[in-house]
């Protein structure tokens, strides 16, 4: 069994998981397709019911680096959007060729502010903010229908929440397009934005998300939806800000409240309370919450005593199996036509003759996944299919504990039980350094200047 923090994890990867989706490279480029995007139809939820004349925006995430907006929205225009879309009274919103992708593979999110959560007679509420992502702008079409609510909020922060400085504010750096195009996947394995309920189409066979707290925090931002607004001391949107106030700013709309909580995890929890006194999604945590982090556990696939873990450049995960002397691939984007665990490597993982304990992997600029074994005092090179391995020894290889690759194709290994670090050239050559005051190393890495 492994699990996965999607904060602190998602920056890398933010993978093992999402919406079949296909496409890497130029995720956020900012040239226009020159046809009028698809109608879009949806609808906006404040748990239960309707919300009426909510204001209904299209993001685009932009690549100028992390929580950097998208440039280039319609003149006069905050959003992709070129008229203004507004929700009916039964909650339900229609785009109609209002909008023009980016680029096929830009990542694409839809934004619900205010509106009346009660009914045509009750107060507008201007601290509601919902959000669901839609993934690359390239894949919606015509039957694309959107549920905008709070667990398709939750999904959509907790997922992004590594390129993200605010509401309009989702992107990546120009290195890193295949880590945003992941934390898009994300989202549809832990809910379905065609219907706004937990879990989602990609979450893969023999892996589980936590129901009970992706509910409790949905409904801690719907105790604030669904009321007047932040009102005054002690309503709960007034708790809610208070709670997610991070380096003494408030926020005002509970997408950014959300976007505190799931970047400060540790930070809130006695909110778990504002659910219990209203649940329109159930069911919750019992009792309060260590932290507000979102786990998604695997089983499965070969994981045995899972001791490193690293991703390829299309976003597949490779985990080494301590336990089992194998190696489990993961793919990126969760399920796949061909297996709904969304398993690479088969049931047992790669079991290629040199893995002996593995301690750490990591990967090339050829997918060759690059293994520590600290049964035999080996490296392993295994190729992007595991159909074959080269075996590496001496060198002053003992107890390797940790591997790193650098521009050149170099790989770094520290020797824990050496008191040194070998170097393993392009070209197969070993060297071992030691003194300096190396003692014990557990861990390496590549300065990347």
């Amino acid at each position: 069994m492994m699990q996965l923090r999607l904060k602190s994890f998602a920056a890398a990867v933010l993978g093992l998981s999402g919406v079949v989706l296909t496409g890497c490279g130029g995720l956020n480029s900012t040239v226009p397709i020159a046809k009028q995007g698809p109608a879009l139809h949806g609808n906006v939820h404040g748990g239960q019911q309707p919300i009426i004349g909510a204001t209904i925006q299209l993001y685009a995430a932009g690549s100028s680096g992390y929580g950097s907006a998208y440039p280039s929205y319609p003149a006069g225009r905050t959003s992709l959007l070129t008229t203004t879309v507004l929700t009916d009274a039964g909650g339900s919103f229609d785009i109609t060729g209002d909008y023009q992708c980016p680029s096929p593979t830009t990542g694409v999110y839809l934004v619900a502010y205010g509106g009346q959560p009660a009914g045509p007679a009750s107060p507008a509420n201007s601290s509601i903010a919902l959000m669901a992502a839609l993934g690359p702008c390239g894949l919606l079409s015509s039957s694309t229908y959107v549920v905008i609510n709070e667990i398709t909020t939750v999904a959509s922060v907790w997922a992004l929440s590594p390129f993200m400085a605010g509401v309009a504010n989702i992107g990546t750096t120009s290195t890193n397009p295949q880590g945003l195009l992941d934390a898009f996947a994300t989202v549809n394995k832990l809910t379905n934005t065609t219907f706004g309920g937990v879990s989602g189409p990609a979450l893969p066979a023999g892996a589980t998300i936590p129901v009970a707290k992706i509910n409790t925090l949905a409904d801690i931002l719907a105790a604030c939806v669904n009321s007047a607004g932040d009102t005054g001391v002690d309503s709960a949107c007034d708790m809610l800000f208070t709670a997610a106030t991070v380096n003494s700013v408030r926020p005002t709309d509970t997408i950014t409240a959300a976007m505190n909580l799931a970047q400060h995890p540790n930070q809130g929890t006695s909110l778990y309370m504002i659910a219990v006194k209203d649940s329109p999604f159930q069911p919750t945590v019992q009792d309060e919450p260590t932290d507000f982090s979102l786990v998604i556990t695997y089983s499965g696939g070969g994981l045995s005593t899972p001791s490193g873990i690293a991703t390829d450049l299309s976003g597949n995960v490779w985990v080494a199996n301590f336990g089992g002397n194998s190696l489990t691939k993961l793919d990126a984007l969760g399920t796949t036509s061909t297996d709904p665990t969304g398993v690479l490597s088969g049931a047992n993982g790669y079991k290629i003759g040199p893995l002996s304990a593995p301690t750490a992997v990591a990967l090339d600029q050829s997918g060759n996944a690059w293994v520590t074994n600290g049964g035999n005092n080996t490296v392993a090179k295994v190729s992007s299919d595991g159909s074959g391995s080269s075996i590496f020894q001496g060198g002053g290889l003992s107890g390797p504990s940790s591997v790193s690759i650098d521009a050149g194709g170099n790989a770094w290994v520290a020797n824990g039980k050496g008191a040194s670090v070998t170097l393993i050239n392009s070209s197969g050559t070993l060297s071992n350094f030691n003194g300096g005051g190396i003692a014990s190393p557990s861990a390496i890495a590549i300065d990347p200047k």
